[in-house]
């Protein structure tokens, strides 16, 4: 089944396209509206003799993988200022070859209705 959040226009595009080389190629016939759509396309594809229905499988597989949960290790016992500003790695590499390091701030930091004000 697919998370809310993973289904979008590329998702669908992706299984439409799927479904219709599957059909095509192997005569199998599967109902976007199963539940259990998605999970037998990609079952049919890693079987399938054809490279293009391979791949188009794989991408399917990949766009409905669920997101690698963020380790919490590093968010425990940290406050409410702490936890707001933490970044994930991957997300801090790239946004420090964007932007230059932020000075630090000496002014004082206030929180306003769950946000943090400089």
């Amino acid at each position: 089944m697919i998370a809310e959040a993973q289904f979008n226009r590329a998702t669908l595009d992706c299984m439409t396209s799927l479904r219709r080389h599957i059909k095509r190629s192997l005569g199998v016939t599967v109902r976007l509206g199963d539940p259990d759509a998605v999970e037998s396309m990609i079952g049919l594809s890693k079987d399938c003799p054809f490279a293009d229905i391979r791949e188009l499988g794989s991408r399917l597989a990949e766009m409905v993988a669920p997101p690698a949960p963020v380790a919490e290790d590093s968010m425990v016992a940290q406050g409410a200022i702490a936890a707001r500003q933490y970044q994930a790695p991957a997300q801090r590499s790239s946004s420090t070859a964007a932007e230059p390091a932020p000075a630090a701030s000496s002014g004082s930091v206030r929180i306003y209705r769950g946000q943090v004000i400089r």
